[in-house]
């Protein structure tokens, strides 16, 4: 720990009298603008102590039983998307940085970080840190888990995040120097919500991690049973953020959220995800047991595939479909109240927001004559799919949707998916419109996988604007923050004007826990972090 002082106060010091402070301020601003803030000098300092290795621990007890609405896509952490799958893969793995509660940027497997110049940056990292095949982490480690992260073999989403990554330079076990093709302001944001680090026996082809999970969090891999159970054991070695504090955690996927009600009341579950508006009163009045909310940053949207669709190609028919849905009605009565309207793509809180974009209204009437004027009076056909239980009352907001879009005349069929199907789906691209979750704390990589035509990202579904591609790859590297934040704003309105989506609402987040579960702080951005979870 010692050692982890010195070089942090050596990196602020660095930081104080390097001759490209500009470059730095405008790093760690452009990263404040953001949901996160990333930390430097002092405050970083103050994280680091926070997470020192505790010398001794009390035994860890108990089973935790969490129930969410799907399952994970895979074992593989390099390819699960969703925030259900994460929030599992982020018990056994860790990352070289996280997020706090507030969803600041915290030291987590690197202890610091600082730019040497605007290509370069330079992370410390954590010693005796092990895997749980016994194999200690180091910086060759960070430099093959980065490689594998980016290889296309890997078919990795989010591969693109790490897309300006052009080296990993191994300085010695515990520092290594990573090398952008240009100015990378948000290579720490990236980090903390990215790149699993795995081990050699992994990155080596050793051992599939679809089938077996390594890494150096603080629970280890016991079985996974698809569309039935993961279980995970704690792991023997203490790990470095004081985890864990229950003994065994069994995640089980359970769709209808009656069921997940029925068994937090039964006490086969400590913690449902996600909750039904329509049960908060019941769950209110239910002893032992009690109710954590948060507003939610992520959009609920529906996606509209110009490449499937050839109607949907026309700016016209996709308004038209905006003007269609009634969307207060919705937040009514299919969400209870438990919804925020979007008016574009990016809601409160989000780099881009802009305040004085308003909602489509629902307009039936002027939805019909902009299906006219685009050539369809009589309408077409298509699918919207749904998963189900993913989101909040995903189905029967669909259904809902559906019947509203039929009465204009797009004769709309309702496809209802379990979670992996239907992202095979997304990522295929092979569905009409679906109901879909996206932007997040991380809006650079949410604006480059759904909107940019040219790198063609997991979500894009065959949007085109030259402008859009424009913003979306220049305000990565554009350091000033006010200068991104109006780059994001611009391709706010552009995305307002054009309506790739259906713009619905920020969802609000339900959570139910017994009462026995203890020292547990929800994220805004949905996804489980254990930290100091234990049971009464």
């Amino acid at each position: 720990m010692d050692d982890d002082r010195r070089e942090l106060e050596r990196a602020g010091d660095a930081v104080s009298r390097y001759s490209r402070r500009a470059f730095l301020q405008a790093a760690a601003r452009t990263a404040g603008a953001g949901a996160g803030a990333a930390l430097l000098g002092p405050t970083l300092l103050g994280r680091a102590a926070a997470l020192a290795a505790p010398a001794r621990r009390p035994a860890p007890v108990g089973n935790l039983l969490l129930v969410q609405g799907v399952d994970a896509e895979s074992l593989d952490p390099h390819v699960t998307t969703s925030g259900a799958s994460k929030g599992m893969m982020w018990a056994m793995y860790d990352k070289l940085l996280e997020r706090s509660p507030e969803m600041r940027i915290i030291p987590w497997l690197a202890t610091s970080y600082r730019v040497l110049n605007e290509t370069t940056w330079e992370f410390r990292l954590r010693d005796n840190v092990f895997f749980h095949n016994g194999e200690k982490f180091s910086a060759e480690h960070v430099r093959d888990t980065i490689a594998r992260f980016k290889h296309p073999g890997i078919r990795n989403v989010y591969a693109g995040q790490l897309a300006p990554v052009k080296d990993v330079e191994v300085i010695n076990p515990l520092t290594v120097r990573i090398h952008t093709d240009g100015p990378f302001a948000l290579l720490a944001e990236v980090l903390s919500l990215y790149c699993e680090i795995l081990p050699r026996a992994i990155t080596s082809g050793q051992v599939d991690p679809t089938r077996q999970a390594i890494g150096t969090g603080p629970y280890r891999f016991t079985e996974w049973i698809p569309n039935q159970r993961m279980v995970m054991d704690f792991a023997e070695r203490p790990h470095f953020s004081g985890q864990p504090k229950v003994r065994r955690l069994v995640w089980r996927p359970v769709p209808e959220a009656a069921t997940r009600v029925v068994e937090l009341k039964t006490g086969a579950a400590h913690l449902i995800t996600p909750v039904d508006p329509l049960q908060v009163p019941e769950l209110q009045a239910t002893r032992n047991v009690e109710l954590v909310t948060f507003r939610q940053l992520s959009s609920q949207i529906v996606v509209l595939n110009m490449l499937k669709v050839r109607a949907f190609q026309d700016v016209r028919v996709r308004q038209a479909m905006n003007y269609a849905t009634d969307v207060d009605t919705l937040i009514r009565t299919v969400m209870r109240g438990a919804a925020y309207r979007l008016a574009s793509a990016f809601g409160p809180g989000i780099p881009g927001y802009d305040e004085s974009l308003q909602p489509y209204p629902y307009d039936p009437e002027r939805a019909r004559r902009l299906l006219a004027e685009a050539g369809y009076p009589n309408g077409f056909e298509v699918t919207l799919t749904t998963p189900e239980g993913r989101y909040l009352n995903d189905r029967l907001a669909s259904e809902a949707i559906a019947g509203m879009w039929t009465r204009v005349g797009v004769r709309t069929r309702v496809q209802v998916m379990d979670w992996s199907p239907f992202v095979q789906g997304v990522l295929g691209k092979t569905h009409d419109a679906f109901f879909f979750q996206q932007v997040g704390v991380l809006l650079d990589a949410t604006t480059s996988i759904n909107f940019d035509s040219q790198r063609k990202g997991a979500a894009w579904q065959g949007y085109h604007n030259d402008e859009a591609n424009r913003l979306i790859q220049e305000a990565p590297r554009t350091l000033d923050p006010g200068r991104r934040n109006e780059m994001y704003r611009r391709l706010n309105q552009i995305l307002h004007r054009e309506c790739p989506w259906v713009f619905l609402w920020n969802q609000q987040g339900i959570y139910a826990i017994q009462k026995r579960v203890k020292g547990w702080v929800a994220h805004p951005d949905g996804i489980i972090r254990l930290g100091g979870i234990s049971l009464a």
